[in-house]
């Protein structure tokens, strides 16, 4: 039995998947909420990071 093998997904399927991963992480910040904003400045602080990183690549034009 192959576990790893190639996948060919169509555009559909991937915005499936994308919907199904959302629709996920609400239902678990909305069971979890209590404990998510004690974290708000780290999620905060997660955004930023990866914002400041594209923001310079797309400036610097290696995207």
């Amino acid at each position: 039995m192959k576990i790893f093998r190639n996948y060919t997904l169509k555009w559909w399927e991937i915005s499936l998947m994308k919907v199904c991963l959302i629709s996920f992480g609400i239902l678990l910040g909305a069971y979890f909420s209590s404990y998510l904003i004690a974290l708000t400045w780290l999620w905060l602080l997660l955004f930023i990071s990866i914002w400041i990183y594209f923001a310079t690549r797309m400036i610097s034009g290696k995207m």
